[in-house]
């Protein structure tokens, strides 16, 4: 006797059965998330003796924050080194913000899954703890502090780029980060970085991802430009 399944699929309209097939393959997509992580069996697959690297990683979850924290310092240590080495050889702000956001997207493209990792679809199941938090912001405050600069010094431009009336979802939005990480500035240069902040990720993603072929010719020179006019964007000048 055939299964009932096998019965669904002989009923099943031809574009029922091309939309059921697809309905799986994207659940099967899913699954790609579903990584082991369970410290032994990475491990006994690493040829260690659980029984000693237990300690060291005693709770499911505690290698993968260990990996979480080890990629937002390491972003965090090229975003500081290469604005730091771009304000010894006497660059200017808007200059030390391009090559903090080169510093990102370097270290990104030398390691395409640790960026995926903290940047990409959350780990089901997976809450980070919250010194997480700290090692991620790093980046964001090297970023902050030229803005910062700038404002303290009154050369942060205000109006050199048009910018939008913030409507009441976004004035809400930008006054919980004027309340936090941006606070002491200016709520329409908080909406500007949170913009600025998702145009980073945005692009770093887009080439990590490998979705920069066909699109720019130089993607360095892409990077660069966009940085700078980002930079530009939230009120910096050369």
């Amino acid at each position: 006797m055939a299964s009932s399944h096998a019965n669904d699929l002989h009923q099943d309209s031809l574009d029922a059965a091309v939309a059921r097939m697809k309905a799986e393959a994207v659940h099967r997509l899913a699954a790609r998330q579903h990584v082991d992580m369970e410290p032994d069996g990475v491990a006994r697959d690493a040829g260690l003796d659980p029984e000693r690297t237990r300690p060291l990683f005693p709770e499911p979850d505690s290698l993968l924050t260990a990996l979480v924290l080890d990629a937002y310092q390491a972003m965090g240590d090229s975003a500081e080194q290469a604005a730091a080495a771009a304000q010894k050889a006497g660059a200017g702000r808007l200059e030390r913000w391009t090559a903090c956001w080169e510093g990102v997207r370097g270290w990104a493209l030398d390691h395409p899954e640790e960026y995926v990792l903290i940047w990409g679809r959350p780990v089901p199941g997976y809450s980070a703890p919250p010194e997480t938090m700290a090692a991620g912001a790093r980046t964001v405050l090297v970023l902050v502090g030229l803005v910062r600069e700038a404002a303290r010094d009154g050369e942060l431009a205000m109006d050199h780029v048009p910018g939008l009336a913030l409507s009441p979802g976004m004035e809400s939005t930008a006054q919980v980060l004027a309340d936090g990480l941006l606070s002491g500035l200016p709520t329409p240069v908080v909406a500007r970085m949170l913009i600025m902040w998702t145009q980073l990720h945005g692009m770093v993603g887009f080439e990590v991802n490998g979705h920069i072929a066909g699109v720019a010719a130089d993607p360095a020179a892409f990077f660069t430009h966009a940085a700078t006019a980002m930079g530009m964007y939230v009120g910096l000048t050369r």
